[in-house]
């Protein structure tokens, strides 16, 4: 049991990777919070969503797990004592099928009001993926170049059709604005993971959706550029993508969770339970994470250092350890496009023609990682 809780008790003990579990959670100053381990359907690397329930101005959900795995959190919740049909809120971390996918059937079942961020509301009705299909760069052009000569996109499905045709017709009864409050719940606007990614501050926890977890750095978006029938479609304040994406966006967002101070326990969406023990973490790994990300800025640097790369090259050099095979090369080209994008601004590195990335022989993102983390 992590020493910054009154008390926790394991209600019911499901698999080695977390699947099924159900835990209740005494914080100190006696608050009481539920978590359920909402499994997926088939392998995740990421493991369940962690669903969690507690009583501020009424009865709160934070996440509801993918799309046809509500039966699984309905049982997670009586098994912990409650009923689904008193819930009068869920609270979405962000736009992810693995986060709001069940919620449809959650409202339909217990006619909860569903509160998101604002920017999710105007969002929602588009595919994340068709968002992101927009090359923001000729940077992003070559990624999709080599993504396609490798047949590293992945196929569409049935089962994503039918969760965006959800997350399409969802209502959002609580559109959330920056740093709102409700009763002892702060909402946190954290975006770089994604857009609208929020975290929650309560009595002395943070949950933290997938914006900081255990074991793994989540993934960050690249730069996006918003197609002229979208950001036509959207009020003045979210129409420049970059405010909302990005490592850069990411990391900075990262020191929003940080500055609650190393005392400040974490509740994350993956990983609180995996390979049969517990990740305990408090907002110290929020700095681990920004750590992560300008390590491996100084990489790019370095292997840069030694003369001018293509793309492929250059990720293929950086996870040299790792089999980049069909989604795991589309993964890591995009991871380095996010921080070569990052590196780029700061003058770090320049792309010519969208092709060949040079280094400038400045080490400015030093200074950068050094006032987030400092």
């Amino acid at each position: 049991m992590d020493h910054k809780f009154k008390d926790m008790t394991v209600i019911r003990q499901g698999a080695s990777n977390g699947d099924g579990t159900v835990i209740g959670i005494e914080l100190v100053n006696g608050t009481q919070i539920h978590a359920v381990s909402v499994a997926r359907e088939g392998f995740s690397y990421t493991g369940p969503t962690w669903a969690y329930l507690f009583e501020n101005e009424g009865l709160t959900l934070i996440d509801a797990g993918e799309l046809g795995s509500f039966s699984k959190l309905d049982d997670g919740l009586e098994c912990a004592g409650f009923r689904a049909k008193d819930i009068q809120r869920v609270i979405i971390t962000h736009g992810h099928e693995d986060h709001d996918g069940a919620v449809a059937e959650l409202v339909s079942e217990t006619g909860a009001e569903v509160w998101a961020h604002d920017i999710y509301a105007h969002l929602q009705v588009y595919d994340p993926r068709t968002i992101m299909r927009t090359a923001a760069s000729p940077l992003q052009q070559e990624m999709r170049r080599v993504a396609d000569a490798n047949e590293s996109f992945p196929s569409e499905s049935p089962e994503r059709d039918n969760y965006i045709a959800t997350r399409k017709a969802l209502k959002i009864d609580h559109p959330i604005q920056h740093n709102e409050v409700i009763g002892n719940l702060t909402l946190l606007f954290t975006p770089g993971h994604s857009p609208d990614e929020l975290c929650m501050s309560l009595d002395g926890v943070v949950f933290t959706g997938d914006h900081v977890l255990p074991e793994i750095s989540p993934h960050p978006t690249m730069k996006a550029n918003f197609s002229t029938d979208i950001r036509n479609n959207l009020p003045g304040q979210y129409q420049d993508a970059s405010d909302w994406y990005g490592l850069g966006t990411y990391l900075k967002s990262l020191k929003v969770v940080s500055d609650l101070g190393e005392g400040v326990q974490v509740l994350p969406a993956h990983r609180y339970f995996n390979r049969d023990h517990f990740n305990f973490i408090n907002t110290g790994r929020a700095k681990d994470i920004i750590q992560h990300h300008g390590d491996r800025l100084s990489h790019i640097v370095d292997k840069l250092s030694h003369g001018e790369m293509g793309l492929e090259d250059l990720t293929r050099g950086i996870f040299e350890h790792r089999k980049l095979e069909s989604n795991n090369l589309l993964a890591g080209l995009s991871e380095i496009v996010a921080h070569v994008e990052v590196l780029e601004d700061l003058g770090d590195l320049e792309v010519i023609d969208g092709v060949q990335i040079v280094a400038t022989g400045q080490r400015n993102h030093l200074e950068f990682i050094n006032g987030l983390v400092g």
